[in-house]
């Protein structure tokens, strides 16, 4: 009789321990879900300050540029005078989701909420269990402070009249799972679009133009559409998938600038199924042609031939571009710009690349100048910068002879006065626009 009892005053506390024990369970598996979410929506890029140490990242900071001044990245993380740690979960999702700020205030569309909109509520909640569960970063980044009208924020209600189309990505029952997985993380969670998409006079994503190329100042975001010209129509699924996993493809493309760090932050640590999935669907994204690009921008170039007789007539590394090629440039991507090494670490070839090929150069200028850095799980990706090795004019030579030699010929067209601009990092346009026979 007393064991019974006890058995009756054990049970609910048995019960007790196993409901705790499931939530316990249940708010793991959620945060490793908000962790992943987290990466994939590449929350980190945005709002963690440039060499911050992991003890201070979601803690705002990052600087982005725009053009109406810098924008900087907001606190979001644990803490509750500076970041989210008093936010409630609607709160949470209507800054995510709608573009709205805790006070209500409209938020900048630096934060793409026009692509997170497409999110689901759970995998946003999912996202702020993660930043919860981190130690809160107790600091006020830099504040945001545009010049007038632009630091006028109720000013973006305007914006979203034209720009926003609000509401949760539905799957179409047409496609399959794979093509529908694919189309939320390139379309919301990925927010592909808002580097890839050209915008309209309004600065609203152009979805006539869908994944057709973005002009980011310094730097472009290329025609990612299946045109087999202008976009991605003659990759493979598999090659397509290796670009994601690892920034680089023999013989067609390796990563630089915005993508590099997507790529490093983001889509190296997503699944061979989410890969796989967003290589399905980008591949079926509608054609997007571009006149000035008359064949794939991984067809163009050729080996280099002049690079030994300016050796052996001991042309000065200054008077010449090829001579300037040859002091600088070929000592990692060979003497006739053909690549050396294979594999990961290889050195990529400067013809049959995607950069050099393309008719807008200023992507070949900004590598040039900035250099490349991805810290990837297989190891470091490293080319140097050379903005303070050679001047502009210099920078200028090498890019056009690049791009003549290697790449596409009608990207060259580079500057002094352009490559001057991109160092300020000021908006240019590459080929330079012509306006009555003068070149601007």
């Amino acid at each position: 009789m007393k064991k019974n009892y006890l058995l009756a005053a054990l049970l609910p506390l048995a019960a007790a321990t196993s409901a705790f024990a499931d939530d316990a369970s249940h708010s793991a598996d959620l945060i490793k879900r908000g962790a992943y979410l987290a990466t994939a929506a590449d929350c980190t890029a945005c709002h963690t300050a440039p060499g911050a140490p992991k003890s201070a990242e979601f803690g705002g900071g990052y600087p982005l540029a725009s053009p109406f001044g810098v924008i900087y990245g907001t606190n979001i993380s644990s803490d509750k005078e500076f970041g989210i740690g008093n936010w409630s979960d609607d709160e949470f999702v209507r800054a995510v989701r709608d573009g709205v700020g805790k006070d209500g205030q409209q938020l900048y569309p630096a934060m793409p909420y026009d692509s997170f909109t497409k999110m689901k509520r759970d995998d946003v909640l999912a996202i702020k269990a993660y930043l919860m569960s981190l130690p809160g970063v107790h600091q006020a980044p830099a504040k945001t402070d545009l010049s007038f009208p632009f630091n006028q924020r109720w000013g973006m209600t305007f914006w979203k009249w034209f720009n926003f189309d609000k509401g949760e990505l539905k799957n179409d029952p047409a496609k399959s799972d794979e093509w529908n997985r694919g189309r939320y993380l390139v379309d919301a969670m990925e927010h592909c679009g808002t580097c890839h998409t050209p915008r309209t006079l309004t600065m609203g994503m152009d979805n006539d133009k869908t994944l057709g190329g973005g002009d980011l100042g310094s730097w472009t975001a290329f025609n990612i559409t299946s045109d087999k010209e202008a976009g991605i129509g003659d990759w493979s699924q598999q090659e397509l998938v290796t670009y994601l996993k690892t920034g680089y493809v023999a013989g067609k493309a390796s990563a630089s600038g915005a993508m590099a760090e997507a790529i490093e932050h983001s889509l190296q640590h997503l699944t061979d199924a989410d890969l796989n999935a967003i290589a399905t669907y980008v591949r079926s994204v509608p054609a997007v042609a571009d006149k000035d690009q008359t064949k794939p921008r991984d067809q163009w170039g050729k080996p280099a031939t002049d690079v030994y007789p300016d050796r052996a007539g001991a042309v000065a590394f200054d008077q010449s571009a090829s001579a300037l090629f040859n002091s600088n440039c070929a000592a990692c991507h060979g003497a006739n710009g053909q690549g050396i090494g294979k594999g990961f670490h290889a050195y990529p070839s400067l013809f049959n690349h995607t950069s050099t090929g393309a008719a807008d150069s200023r992507n070949v200028v900004s590598v040039i100048l900035t250099g490349v850095q991805r810290h990837m799980e297989q190891g470091e990706v490293m080319m140097p910068s050379f903005a303070n090795q050679l001047n502009d004019e210099q920078i200028a030579q090498v890019a056009n002879y690049v791009t003549t030699q290697f790449g596409n010929p009608a990207g060259a067209t580079v500057t002094a006065k352009q490559v001057e601009k991109t160092r300020k990092g000021e908006d240019l346009t590459y080929p330079p626009k012509i306006e009555d026979g003068t070149q601007k």
